[in-house]
């Protein structure tokens, strides 16, 4: 009598065959998420090298001037009238210069449709810190206009012919939504970063799980885009700017 062949798994093949696919998984998963963080990441340079380029092409028109990091996105630097907190500005969907054109200042005609506004790895940082931004009002959702803002020492230049090394000052970069002692005293709120004032400082969002621990990028005045540290903040905001750090006080 012949006996009939089993064609089937028995169950310690298939909890074999599980227990590689879980481990399998637990590999590719975390390598995916990571290379999908390293595109946004790059695709993050290549928005701040193209403000770089458009920055350079309004500082052509304008006899190497300086574009003005408070007025130079929007015409005021203070709150439009009715406008709740202008704090809220970069987030309000009222404010969005591509559809209000009418608050727009000089320099948003040369970045206007180029769709480079925003860090593709800043939308979910933004829904997560953005309600407990200082001075956030409630009733305005959270809809990024833009993620990158200014170095405010600029607005000291007279033209960029001025800035004797122009690759160690950076021109744009991006900020944190939330505020760390002693770096910062104001969390990203509008198109100037300030770490000339010592108000602001360079984000840490960027590859890394632990949001106080990553870096950011930043576009310079030679036009080069870099990698930077929340520590190298006042190294690259001025010539003198490394004598402004924080970090100093700490040191003694």
């Amino acid at each position: 009598m012949t006996r009939a062949r089993h064609t089937g798994f028995t169950l310690i093949e298939l909890l074999v065959v599980i227990a590689v696919i879980s481990v399998l998984m637990g590999i590719l998963v975390p390598a995916l998420r990571r290379a999908r963080e390293q595109a946004r990441f790059v695709a993050c340079k290549s928005n701040l090298k193209s403000y770089g380029v458009l920055a350079f092409m309004y500082i052509d028109d304008n006899d190497a001037k300086m574009p003005s990091a408070w007025t130079s996105f929007y015409n005021s630097h203070g709150e439009y009238r009715g406008e709740p907190h202008r704090y809220c500005r970069w987030h309000n969907p009222d404010y969005d210069l591509e559809l209000h054109p009418e608050y727009a200042g000089p320099f948003w005609p040369y970045l206007k449709g180029k769709g480079i506004h925003i860090c593709p790895s800043f939308h979910p940082v933004a829904y997560e810190y953005g309600p407990s931004h200082p001075e956030h009002v409630d009733s305005i959702p959270i809809e990024p206009n833009y993620s990158y803002s200014m170095n405010s020492y600029l607005a000291q230049i007279r033209n960029l012919n001025s800035v004797k090394r122009q690759s160690d000052v950076f021109f744009f970069g991006e900020e944190n939504l939330w505020i760390t002692a002693p770096y910062n005293s104001y969390a990203f709120n509008d198109t100037a970063m300030c770490v000339y004032e010592q108000w602001d400082s360079f984000g840490t969002f960027h590859l890394t799980r632990d949001p106080e621990k990553g870096v950011t990028n930043a576009v310079f005045l030679d036009g080069r885009v870099q990698t930077v540290h929340r520590e190298d903040s006042w190294r690259y905001c001025a010539p003198d700017g490394y004598k402004k750090s924080p970090l100093n006080d700490q040191a003694l």
